[in-house]
Formats: structure tokens, sequence, C-alpha cells
């Protein structure tokens, strides 16, 4: 047998393995053999299901390399890419939240900020920039809010936004000595027919002999009070009793809803009714006599809790069981012989 790999590798590329009375080439990984028998041709892995790789697949000779986007690492069987959990990190270099989506991130802020333009930090929305802030007089930005605030001689609404003028009137008739007449943000002390007004806008000066007399504003119509009217020196006051409050008008009353702070006190259920409010328990409970709270009620001790054998009472509840070589039956109280 003539030996062809002895010479010159038998003409192959890569390796030559000689056989009786032949030869053959064969190539290394990464290769395959050319039509010629000897030469080898380097294999494009890429060219078939992308090499097997998730994302980026690069070709050299006799290999190939898979890659993986932005936002992504390569997986340990050098195919697969895995996102990159930036957020991890630093908290992904963002000063508000950090939302770790695939391949990628995203910062958000709070309530009261806005992203900037880098896309990480936070700067504080001036609120107040925008119609006001929707506040009907001043509109004081703070860092990540902003507050509404009202004129002297208003209040601010309990939506945070609008201004109601305030009675200064209505409270100790504003400390008029006489007349008190109420404006939009402001009030007014006037003094009768023989009086003038004296320098410091509240009180009258006048003839000393002049009769002034009080009039009683709950003699007529009880003084426009829904409930109760209370005549004053020069005024008069409207009150109500007890589980309502007195309207913004100072005439009617509303009723208070005592369940809607810590439920009434109520240990259970809170249901209000006009004026007033009333506790209730849960099936297996009584209501205590504080008219509060919840007792538990011990079935057992009333004819056994209807059990054939034992009764077990639990909070707000109670089981029947039963004697050993006895099963309960269906109906939850009776016990059937095995």
């Amino acid at each position: 047998d003539v030996d062809e790999c002895a010479t010159n590798n038998g003409g192959c590329d890569n390796t030559c393995t000689n056989n009786d009375g032949s030869f053959d080439c064969t190539c290394d990984v990464g290769y395959v053999l050319n039509g010629d028998g000897l030469t080898c041709d380097d294999v494009n892995e890429c060219e078939t299901g992308n090499g097997g790789c998730a994302q980026t697949c690069t070709n050299s000779d006799g290999s190939f390399e898979c890659t993986c986007n932005d936002g992504y690492t390569l997986n340990g069987d050098g195919l697969a890419c895995d996102d990159i959990n930036e957020c991890n990190t630093n908290n992904g270099g963002c000063e508000g939240t950090c939302t770790n989506n695939d391949g990628s991130f995203e910062c958000s802020c709070p309530v009261g900020y806005a992203l900037n333009g880098d896309g990480l930090n936070c700067d504080d929305i001036n609120e107040c920039d925008t119609e006001n802030g929707g506040c009907a007089q001043t509109c004081t930005n703070n860092v990540g809010s902003f507050q509404c605030s009202c004129d002297a001689g208003y209040t601010l609404n309990g939506d945070g936004f609008a201004c109601d003028d305030v009675d200064e009137c209505a409270t100790l008739n504003g400390g008029c000595e006489q007349t008190c007449t109420n404006n939009d943000g402001s009030f007014e002390c006037s003094c009768v027919d023989g009086y003038t007004l004296n320098v410091d806008d509240l009180n009258c000066d006048g003839d000393k002999f002049f009769y002034l007399s009080d009039i009683d504003e709950c003699a007529t119509n009880d003084g426009g009070c829904e409930d109760t009217c209370t005549n004053n020196d020069g005024s008069f006051e409207c009150s109500c009793g007890v589980g309502y409050t007195l309207n913004g008008d100072g005439f009617t009353c509303d009723d208070v809803d005592e369940c809607a702070t810590n439920n009434g006190d109520c240990d259970q259920t809170c249901t209000n009714n006009d004026g007033s409010f009333q506790c209730s328990c849960d099936a297996g409970y009584t209501l205590n006599g504080d008219g509060l709270n919840c007792d538990d009620i011990n079935e057992c001790d009333t004819a056994n809790g209807g059990c054939e054998d034992i009764c077990t009472n639990n909070v707000g509840s109670f089981e029947c069981s039963c004697n050993p070589g006895y099963t309960l039956n269906g109906d939850g109280l009776n016990c059937d012989g095995e």
C-alpha cells in the first residue's frame, strides 16, 4: 500500500487518513469538504437557524459567535440572551421609580414631578404655572405639590381649590356693637339713627339718652332657624341638636354621619340614621350594654346549642360533635350510630 498521506499530506487541506489502497481527506469542525475531496470550505453556521443564536449570529473562519443587543447579556449556553435588570444596580440611575422592561428599563416620577430630559432625574412640576393650579385665589408651589390659599375674608373650600366668603357677622355679630353687614370677602359695621360709627369701625357713639332696644329675632319664625334659635343682644344665633351640625348658611342643620369617623366606635357594623347612629353585630354575637361592642353568644348555653351530644362554643359560632362510636349527621346537630 502506498501511504499517500506521507507526501504533501495527500493534498488534503486539513486531515489526511491513509486507507488500504486509498486515502481520505477530512475537515476540522466548522469546515466542510469541498467537491474536489481535498480542500475544506468554511461552514457559515449563521445561515442555518441563525446558528441557534437568540439574537445576532456572526460567522467567522471555522466558527461562529452569538452576541446580544443592548439590555441583554449572553447566557452561559452561548446562544440565548438574558434580559439585564438595570434596576438592580443603583436603581438604574433613576431618581424616582425604576421599571425593568424586556431589554430595557424606564424611569418614572411620583405625582408632582416630571421626568427630566435625561430620562433619569425628576423635576418639580410648578402646578401654579398652569391656570393658577386651579386655585380660585392664591396658588403656592411646593416641592412635589402645591397649595391653594385664600385672601382675608375668605376660607378655603373643602375641594381645596375654591374660596368661600366668611360671614364674619355670624360670629359675635362680627364684633359690631349694633348692625353687622356681610360683604363678599369683608364685612361692615353700622349704627342706628342717633349714633355714629366710632373710629374703631366697630362701636357706635351717640346721644346717651337715645334709647336702643334689642330686637328678638327668634320671636319671628324662630329666626329662620331649623332647630334652636338663641337671641343675643343685637343679634341671634342658630344651633342644632345632638347628631346634627349647623350648615354653612347658618340656619339649617345637617345630619352628622357618625359612622364616617372611626366606624362610630362600633365594634362591628355602624348604621347612620338621621340625627343618630346604631351599632349592630354579626350572627353569633350580641350587642353589649355599652351599645358599641359585640359579645360572643355562647349557643351551647341554650338547649346545648341543639346538639345531640357535645356542643363546643367558638367565637361567633359553635360546633356539634359526637361521643365515640357515633358520627355527626348531615344536619350538623344529631349523631348517628356507626
